[in-house]
C-alpha cells in the first residue's frame, strides 16, 4: 500500500488526506495545533466545490449544516445591481467549522496527528522540529500561504483588509438564498445567509497593512446608507464576534509541485478572496488527487496533478486579483469595471460563470 504524509490539517490538508485514503493509500496527516478548535467565519462553496465534496463523500454532511446559495448579487453601495445571476446548481454557505467537522469525520481521527510541528519537508521525508522523521512515497504540503516547501514567492499585502463575522438570529426577513456583495469606493460589504436566519458578513476597505481594524461601532457607522441587509446583520452581531483580517496573496504559481512534494490549497495557489474560491480550489485539488492516486503509480501522481490542475489554479489566482479593482482600484478603474460588468450580455457572461463553477471531470481526464 503506498503511503502519503500530509503536512497541515486545514481544509486542503484534511480533504487531501480523505482523497488518498479513498484511493487506497496509507495516510498520516500532521498538524501543529494540539487540538482542532472552531475557527474562522464562513465559506462560499460554489458548485465546483460541491462537486468536489460529493466525490470526497462529505457533501451530505456539509449540506445539512449549511444554507443554499440560489443567486449571486453584485451591487453598488445604494443597492443598484451590477451583476445578478441565479445558480441552478448546488451551492452552499457553510461555516468553516461545519466544513472542518465534516472533513475530520470523513478522514478519521486515527489518521490525524495533533501537536506535530513540521520543521522540514523533503522528497519522501518530513522532519519534525523535535527531530522525529516520517517517510512516505509522497509528501503533500498543505501548510498554507507560508508553506515550508514554497518559499520562492513571498506573500504580498494586497492593499485591503477589514473584519468578518457570524451574526446571531436576524430580526428581519431571510435573504432567500441571495449571496450579496455591495461595492462602494474603497469599501465593500458582503452579506450571506446562514441557517436559522443568521448571517455571515464582512467589511473590506482599502487601508495600510498596519491600520487598526474597525470595531463594531465603526462597522455600524460605515453601514449607514447601505442596503438594509448590511445593518441588520451588524445589529445582530455581538461586538466581540468580529474577526480582523488583512489580505495577502501570491502571484499565479509556476508549478504546483517540488521534487517529491505536491502542494495543495494556499500552499499551492494562495489567492485573494474576490471570487470566493480559496477553499473551493483546495477541495478541487483533493478531488483531482483522488482520481489520480487511484489510477496511476505513486511516482506518476505529481506530474499528472500538475498537468490537470496548474492552468485552472493559475486562472483563479489571476482573476481573483483582478476582482479587487471594482472596489479597491483607482476610481476611474472602479467605474470602468462596473460599467463593463453591467454591459456584458448574459449570453457571454453565463458560459464563463458556468466554466468557473464547473469542476472538470478529473477521473475522465485520468482515464
Amino acid at each position: 500500500m503506498p503511503k502519503a504524509i500530509i503536512v497541515g490539517g486545514g481544509i486542503a490538508g484534511l480533504a487531501s488526506g480523505i482523497a488518498f485514503a479513498k484511493a487506497g493509500w496509507d495516510i498520516t496527516a500532521l498538524e501543529r495545533a494540539r487540538s482542532i478548535e472552531p475557527m474562522g467565519a464562513a465559506l462560499s462553496l460554489w458548485p465546483n466545490a460541491c462537486a468536489a465534496m460529493a466525490s470526497l463523500g462529505i457533501l451530505g454532511a456539509v449540506t445539512a449544516a449549511a444554507a443554499p446559495i440560489r443567486r449571486m448579487l453584485l451591487a453598488t453601495q445604494d443597492g443598484a445591481p451590477i451583476l445578478s445571476r441565479p445558480l441552478p446548481d448546488t451551492a452552499l454557505l457553510a461555516t468553516r467549522t461545519a466544513l472542518q467537522n465534516a472533513l475530520l469525520v470523513a478522514l478519521g481521527p486515527e489518521r490525524l496527528r495533533l501537536g506535530y510541528e513540521v520543521g522540514d519537508v523533503a522528497p519522501g521525508r518530513v522532519t519534525l522540529v523535535s527531530g522525529e522523521v516520517f517517510t512516505s512515497d509522497l509528501v503533500v504540503d498543505a501548510g498554507g500561504i507560508r508553506a515550508p516547501s514554497n518559499s520562492d514567492a513571498l506573500p504580498a499585502y494586497s492593499g485591503y483588509g477589514g473584519v468578518l463575522a457570524l451574526s446571531g438570529r436576524v430580526a428581519g426577513l431571510g435573504l432567500e438564498g441571495v449571496a450579496a456583495e455591495y461595492w462602494g469606493s474603497h469599501q465593500r460589504f458582503g452579506v450571506f445567509e446562514l441557517p436559522d436566519n443568521r448571517r455571515y458578513w464582512f467589511l473590506m476597505r482599502t487601508q495600510p497593512e498596519a491600520a487598526p481594524m474597525p470595531d463594531w461601532a465603526a462597522c455600524a457607522a460605515a453601514a449607514e446608507g447601505w442596503p438594509l441587509a448590511v445593518s441588520e446583520a451588524i445589529a445582530a452581531t455581538a461586538p466581540d464576534a468580529l474577526i480582523p483580517f488583512v489580505v495577502h496573496a501570491k502571484p499565479p504559481p509556476k508549478t504546483l509541485c517540488a521534487p517529491g512534494i505536491i502542494r495543495v490549497g494556499d500552499a499551492a495557489h494562495a489567492m485573494e478572496p474576490n471570487l470566493g474560491q480559496g477553499a473551493c480550489q483546495g477541495l478541487e485539488d483533493a478531488a483531482a488527487l483522488q482520481a489520480i492516486a487511484a489510477a496511476v503509480a505513486p511516482a506518476q501522481v505529481a506530474a499528472l496533478y500538475e498537468r490537470l490542475r496548474l492552468k485552472r489554479a493559475r486562472m483563479f489566482v489571476r482573476e481573483s486579483a483582478l476582482g479587487r479593482l471594482g472596489a479597491h482600484g483607482p476610481r476611474p478603474v472602479q467605474f470602468l469595471m462596473r460599467t463593463a460588468l453591467r454591459a456584458i450580455p448574459t449570453a457571454l457572461s453565463e458560459p464563463r460563470l458556468r466554466a468557473t463553477h464547473t469542476m472538470p471531470d478529473y477521473a475522465a481526464r485520468v482515464a
